[in-house]
């Protein structure tokens, strides 16, 4: 599972709720260049980025984000101060937009959130007609490596990760699960060489900005045993994904004789195929509308690779409620597996659909997706 850290903003944030020209959104695409500029500038120690944008800036909400930066507003404040300055009270759907952005913007700003985080907040209002050239400014004024000193904390993390004695599915799923802050103290204490490996298997060109800038944050903030407990917390966080898996396999085992020898085989095949072929953006928005206990019910019919994707792609919280229900619930039969399985593959075809607001564009399955979906579709 490649994760993009990046990305996911745009998953997480609903774009403007008002009807915006190709014009308008090249306009706003521009302020938040604008704005975004003087942020990094700013954050990168340049004390007069905000004093010279105040005193050149000529749009009163861009003048006036500055200067509630500038005066350290409390980020709670910001949309208040806003509205007390009367920039709220418009009805141009333009002028709306560009005033949400720079409240949104301003607020991360304040929070000492990374330019590069802040630009796709602020432009995930505009839809994601605007994340290829918004990605490519970014890369253009924000690529250059963060330097730090090298710090190895003694451990055998970094030969675990590089040795193969995980899978990148696993370690993957670990670096989402523990989030920007515990990955960054974990990696901060690892050889460059565990650096590099994790940014190929887990994040984008941006995200890999955003590691490097947290890893050097790290190193200046954590002392060498608080990079060691984080060590230690991401070994034992990749370690409890075998022992669920070992859980789900041991609950499979001691499912009754009779429910056992009722699966189809084929069924099982098709299914198991389906989940291993499908795109990533596709099994998640499928799996994330589902209920926990037709998951469970798949399980019963595929093979362990594809339990391992199922697990590497939902959210811990309901991967523990599927367990549960697993190690609760008795084998379900042949007709109620089948009925669930063709249950999924519905949701899969209704997520891809061209009226879908899963996806933000139709996807044409591959020919031999829609081979699987139509042999499990087609049972009696």
């Amino acid at each position: 599972m490649i994760l993009n850290t990046v990305s996911r903003i745009y998953d997480d944030l609903v774009p403007c709720r008002v009807d915006l020209s190709n014009r308008d959104i090249a306009a706003l695409l521009e302020t938040a260049k604008r704005f975004v500029y003087v942020i990094g500038q700013s954050r990168e120690g340049d004390k007069n980025a905000l004093p010279f944008a105040i005193k050149e800036e000529k749009r009163k909400s861009l003048k006036f984000a500055y200067s509630l930066i500038m005066a350290s507003t409390s980020p709670a404040y910001i949309r208040r101060a806003f509205r007390i300055a009367g920039l709220t009270s418009t009805t141009e759907p333009e002028t709306m937009c560009e005033i949400e952005m720079l409240i949104t913007g301003t607020e991360l700003s304040l929070k000492n959130v990374h330019p590069i985080v802040i630009m796709q907040t602020m432009t995930a209002f505009l839809g994601f007609s605007v994340y290829d050239e918004a990605s490519a400014w970014l890369l253009e004024h924000f690529s250059k490596k963060t330097q730090s000193e090298e710090l190895i904390i003694p451990g055998d993390l970094p030969e675990i990760l590089l040795n193969g004695e995980k899978s990148n599915g696993e370690i993957a799923h670990a670096v989402r699960i523990a989030g920007p802050e515990l990955a960054a103290a974990t990696f901060a204490g690892c050889p460059e060489e565990v650096i590099e490996f994790i940014k190929s298997i887990c994040f984008d060109q941006l995200g890999s900005i955003l590691l490097d800038d947290g890893i050097k944050a790290a190193r200046s903030r954590l002392s060498s045993d608080e990079i060691s407990d984080a060590q230690n917390a991401f070994y034992e966080l990749l370690e409890s994904f075998n022992a669920n898996i070992s859980n789900t396999k041991m609950v499979m085992q001691n499912a009754e004789p009779e429910k056992k020898q009722t699966v189809d085989e084929s069924l099982v095949s098709d299914v198991s195929n389906l989940i291993l072929e499908l795109d990533e953006k596709v099994l998640k928005s499928a799996l994330s509308g589902l209920d926990p206990k037709i998951i469970a019910s798949l399980i019963q019919v595929m093979q362990p690779m594809a339990h391992d994707r199922i697990f590497s792609t939902i959210a811990s919280g309901r991967e523990k409620k599927v367990l549960d229900v697993i190690e609760s619930s008795a084998p379900l039969n042949q007709v109620e597996l089948t009925r669930n399985a063709q249950l999924f593959a519905q949701k899969i075809l209704s997520t891809v659909s061209p009226h879908s607001k899963s996806v933000q564009k139709p996807l044409v399955l591959p020919t031999k997706v829609r081979q699987l979906l139509s042999s499990i579709l087609g049972r009696e």
